[in-house]
């Protein structure tokens, strides 16, 4: 288990706002001391409980140990599949849109509980939503705010739909206001190590651990004053709290369980 995280003490390019390499060098310390990172100078001294947050370019990598081998895991919101997949997002072509209601003149308001690396709240944000996004995890929030700073610069217009707190949803469902469904994606059941499981999930689930309160998080968002809870699942793992839901939406590999308040 990782218990401590650093950060790698370098200058840095590309920084919005920053052209001169001692002002990076400066906002990295500020970056450590806000977020409670101590500074290394070099990225050698991993181990299985400590992690190290490099910054190369504007991009904030976190580097740690899989299999005794050096990995890095970073979010990214505007490239590869998930930029590929937002640009034809539609209420059509998308299962998503179904499960939290979207309708041709209507858009739910959506917390996205689990946060986790944003992509579900990215497509939802492309298909009109206004979205919270909540994540209790500190390097996987750190990850993912930096995955936000980026796609805000590319793409401003997204600012305004999708918004960041660094929060355990379950505290906060009793005090909920202008939210219609809330969504959950728990980190999916264990598997056996295999070639079927990214290395990306495998690091991410290493921050994540496990969601040993899934069941009490669907409990707590059914009391909350929304119209609809969403929960992605694995298409063949159980329901949670063996809960059936109002209905499901089914793909090739997940489904969405829709429980209507």
């Amino acid at each position: 288990m990782i218990t401590q995280f650093n950060i790698l003490n370098k200058s840095i390019n590309g920084l919005t706002g920053f052209s001169s390499p001692g002002f990076n060098t400066e906002w990295i310390k500020i970056f450590a001391q806000k977020n409670d990172l101590e500074l290394v100078e070099s990225i050698a001294p991993l181990s299985d409980d400590n992690a190290i947050f490099e910054f190369q370019s504007n991009k904030l990598f976190l580097h740690m140990l899989l299999d005794g081998e050096s990995s890095s895991i970073h979010f990214d919101l505007d490239e590869g599949s998930v930029g590929y997949r937002a640009k034809s997002v539609s209420k059509n072509n998308e299962l998503i849109a179904r499960a939290i209601g979207c309708k041709s003149h209507y858009r739910p308001r959506v917390l996205d509980a689990t946060a986790g690396m944003g992509r579900d709240s990215f497509v939802m944000a492309k298909l009109g939503c206004d979205v919270l996004m909540q994540e209790r995890c500190e390097p996987i929030y750190l990850l993912l705010e930096n995955a936000l700073n980026r796609l805000y610069e590319s793409q401003p217009e997204l600012k305004k739909y999708l918004q960041l707190q660094k929060s355990n949803s379950i505290e906060s469902f009793d005090t909920l206001e202008m939210i219609d469904v809330i969504y959950l994606d728990p980190m999916f059941p264990g598997r056996k190590k295999s070639a079927l499981v990214k290395k990306e999930m495998r690091l991410f689930k290493l921050l994540a651990g496990e969601d040993c309160d899934a069941d009490s998080l669907l409990t707590h968002a059914l009391t909350a004053n929304v119209k609809r809870v969403v929960v992605k699942r694995p298409k063949g793992a159980p329901q949670l709290k063996a809960l059936k839901p109002s209905h499901e939406i089914i793909s090739k590999n997940f489904r969405f369980d829709v429980y209507l308040n």
